[in-house]
């Protein structure tokens, strides 16, 4: 149950259309950002940018040898608070920047830096939505956030759909372990479930997509996308299309089908080992 309740929290942060609004990184807002964080013998530490540019802050590394390496550069920046800790299992810890710009298709960014000698930036990860960083109580570290790729898939923002990934960091690759919590997506399939009427669903697979674009039944359409990606997501794709054949009008099973793919194609799930 405190598994599910930290998922229903997670997701409102990560999903909630407020959610950028709402969350404030040290640079360039807070007064204090550049404040040295030691960690086995290493200062991690955000610093001005020292030229005028696009970004404004500057994620560096200050080694035992006095020599500062640039690892990160972005408009704004925290160091995460799993910082400090092994996240890939190697035994060794690292360090995490966050960083935001609305540069592109993504928004979110995220260096992952090894601190051996000499520290080595191990991995960046893009995405359109946060990555939420915790400890699992057997020590790994799972990272959760949510497939950016879907928003504005079929809805509008305020009103889409976006599957969750559960990741673990596996040296420099990442590792999708989401059909592990399979319980909590099948309580997200059942709230979608629930909110659904036999008339509602009736109505939903007799549409013309070309006529109406789904424009006069959006709750049923979210619904039923919540279904169909939570199965996916959860690593049950033949439940997944299962359910849209099921419940979505068959006129447009396979245009939807591919569309589908094709998000998912270009999404943080298709970008999983390291480069």
């Amino acid at each position: 149950m405190a598994r599910f309740y930290f998922s229903v929290c997670l997701a409102a942060l990560l999903f909630c259309p407020l959610a950028r609004a709402q969350s404030k990184f040290d640079c360039p807002n807070s007064r204090n950002y550049q404040r040295p964080h030691r960690f086995s013998g290493y200062v991690a530490q955000i610093l001005p940018e020292s030229k005028p540019s696009a970004y404004h802050c500057r994620g560096t590394v200050l080694l035992p040898s006095g020599a500062r390496r640039i690892v990160a550069r972005d408009a704004e920046m925290s160091l995460d608070a799993i910082s400090g800790t092994d996240i890939n299992g190697d035994h060794i810890p690292e360090v995490v920047f966050d960083g935001f710009s609305a540069r592109g298709s993504c928004c979110y960014s995220y260096w992952i830096v090894r601190l051996e000698k000499p520290p080595q930036l191990i991995r960046e990860i893009d995405n359109q939505v946060p990555l939420v960083f915790r400890k699992r109580a057997d020590g790994d570290t799972e990272i959760r956030t949510g497939e950016g790729s879907f928003d504005e898939f079929l809805l509008p923002h305020s009103d889409a759909v976006i599957p969750e990934l559960i990741l673990q960091m596996e040296g420099k690759n990442l590792k999708d372990i989401s059909s592990q919590y399979q319980e909590e997506y099948d309580q997200r399939i059942a709230q979608a479930r629930s909110e659904l009427t036999a008339a509602d669903l009736e109505k939903f697979r007799h549409s013309n997509y070309h006529q109406r674009m789904f424009a006069d039944q959006l709750p049923t359409l979210k619904c039923v996308l919540t279904i169909i990606l939570n199965y996916l997501y959860s690593g049950r794709e033949q439940l997944a299309w299962q359910a849209l054949d099921n419940m979505w009008p068959p006129s447009d099973n396979s245009r939807v089908k591919q569309l589908i793919r094709e998000r998912r194609a270009r999404g943080l799930a298709s970008r999983l080992a390291g480069e």
